[in-house]
């Protein structure tokens, strides 16, 4: 093979090319934070100037916890200053928790903490800046445009990924969430997901079941048990996962006071629309017919399996994403049976990992389809009656039109 350039020129544009992770998010080329390094300790007065003195242009949002800030550090990096109110020495403690949780979880759907900041009574929390807003934005708040079920898609797998991550790969155990939900799943304007906001999550080493004297989440995607006992496993966060994959399908929010009687909880209105393979009354109606039918199929099966009462019967979030993928079709029976996943540590570092799937035979997978309590699988022989079913139903509800 002929070269017909200049070798030295070729070496040294080699020898500076710049190095380090792609840009987090393709339209604002931020940064990508380095993956393995401790968080930073910074000084206030460094995260005043970052923020511009924590200016109202700079506001990003506010809660119970304190408020947060954009930022931008002096080698670039685009950061998010969360800002805890002045609290008690619970608060400290919790903030502590936070910190070290946060510096053990590196991965790329999993929001990354940068650095921390104590001093003269104030807690701060330095995270990378994630530009596009939150999932409930783009679902159902400030952002008007339609979010496209390829989108819809990708963040239900990015999320999933994350809180695989949390649960099954991080290195200190397995990480509970405790608040999962559209608010706290973050995207880019590429519509990749982060998971965020750990202030309240716990460490349970080795599988230990955590009881909390208090419940702390959000109502709606609160598991039954979770709220009935305070026992926080990472069911939980599968339970609410479930509720966020409906949310995704149907668009709705979790709890809609605004909606008539029967309709304001989701998952107690999604649950009978499951069993009966109700597709046209769940899928969003802003999506009109341009959606996957397999993809909605099979977020529909996992839902409806995270969203079960019986802790046990809900699948690992491997088996969750094995599902959203169309890989494997599971009965609630085999949710809690240890799985063969084969994944690496963190999806950013080695993007392109290799999955080991399971694989059935045809009578296993019919077996599945047949026993599967939610009746939410995608057996080819099944779809042509759904169609036609599906069809009555929207003839039905035009003639009533």
């Amino acid at each position: 093979m002929e070269f017909s350039g200049d070798v030295r020129e070729a070496i040294s544009l080699s020898r500076n090319a710049p190095l380090g992770p792609p840009p987090l998010c393709s339209i604002c080329q931020h940064k990508t934070p380095a993956f393995g390094k401790p968080p930073r300790w910074f000084t206030f007065a460094e995260l005043e100037l970052a923020t511009g003195g924590f200016s109202q242009a700079n506001f990003l949002a506010e809660g119970g916890y304190g408020s947060v800030h954009r930022g931008v550090l002096p080698d670039g990096q685009a950061v998010a200053v969360k800002q805890h109110k002045l609290a008690s020495s619970q608060g400290d403690r919790e903030f502590c928790s936070e910190v070290e949780v946060l510096s053990c979880a590196q991965h790329r759907n999993v929001v990354m903490l940068i650095g921390f900041c104590i001093e003269d009574g104030r807690r701060l929390l330095v995270y990378e800046y994630i530009c596009h807003g939150s999932l409930d934005s783009h679902l159902y708040g400030r952002h008007r445009d339609i979010l496209e079920w390829s989108a819809r898609q990708k963040i239900a797998l990015g999320a999933a990924r994350g809180l695989r991550y949390l649960h099954e790969e991080c290195r200190v155990g397995c990480i509970v969430h405790r608040d999962m939900r559209p608010n706290n799943i973050l995207i880019t304007h590429d519509f990749e997901p982060l998971v965020g906001d750990f202030g309240l999550a716990r460490w349970q080493p080795d599988g230990d079941t955590g009881v909390d004297t208090r419940v702390i989440g959000t109502f709606g995607y609160l598991a039954p048990e979770y709220a009935e006992s305070g026992q926080i496993t990472e069911k939980a966060d599968v339970y609410s996962f479930g509720v966020v994959l409906v949310e995704l399908v149907t668009g709705r929010k979790a709890v809609d006071l605004d909606r008539p009687r029967g309709q304001q909880c989701l998952t107690e209105w999604a649950r009978p629309l499951l069993e009966e393979y109700a597709i046209d009354e769940l899928v969003d109606p802003q999506l009109m017919d341009k959606y996957s039918e397999e993809e909605v199929y099979c977020m529909l099966q996992a839902a409806s399996l995270c969203i079960s009462r019986d802790p046990q019967s809900r699948p690992r979030m491997s088996q969750v994403i094995r599902i959203l993928e169309g890989d494997t079709i599971m009965e609630s029976s085999h949710m809690s049976t240890p799985g063969h996943d084969a994944h690496s540590r963190s999806g950013r570092m080695y993007p392109n990992h290799q999955q080991q799937h399971e694989h059935f035979s045809p009578a296993s997978l019919k077996d599945a389809f047949d026993s599967f309590s939610g009746k939410l699988s995608i057996d080819a022989n099944m779809r042509p009656a759904l169609r036609e079913r599906n069809r009555g139903r929207r003839a039905s509800c035009e003639n009533e039109l």
